[in-house]
Parts: structure tokens; C-alpha cells; sequence
């Protein structure tokens, strides 16, 4: 066995690792930022309801991303 492949598939998987962390951060966090800005500025809510819909949101997103990693750790 060629101990160059070793650290190629080493930083292959890391790579991959970095990848599907930053797909799940933007899963996350992109859908409760535009509901914010939506919601903040073209809707024109005051804070009292723009915080908790940007929050539930966040939730919502967690959600989906917790069924996206559990896809991605199989592969």
C-alpha cells in the first residue's frame, strides 16, 4: 500500500467533511436571514414579531438540516 494514497484519501474526506459542514451551515442559517430581512424590511413588522419568526424559522431549518446530515454521513 502507498502511504501517498493514504494522505490523499485523508484529505479527501477532510475536504468533504469541510464541504458538507458549510452546505449545512447555509441550509441553516440562510432561510432564518431572509426571513428576518423579509419579514424586518419589506413587510415591515416591528421587532416583537420579526425575532420570533426568524427564530422559528431557525428551527425549522435545524430540522431539515439534522435529515440532510444524517443523508450525507451515509454517503
Amino acid at each position: 500500500m502507498n502511504p501517498n494514497s493514504e494522505n490523499r484519501d485523508l484529505k479527501i474526506s477532510t475536504i468533504r467533511i469541510f464541504l458538507n459542514g458549510s452546505l449545512l451551515a447555509l441550509v441553516i442559517a440562510v432561510p432564518a436571514i431572509i426571513s428576518t430581512v423579509v419579514f424586518h424590511y419589506i413587510i415591515k413588522t416591528n421587532l416583537i414579531i420579526t425575532i420570533p419568526v426568524g427564530i422559528i424559522t431557525l428551527f425549522v431549518a435545524m430540522g431539515f438540516g439534522y435529515k440532510i446530515s444524517k443523508k450525507l454521513s451515509i454517503q
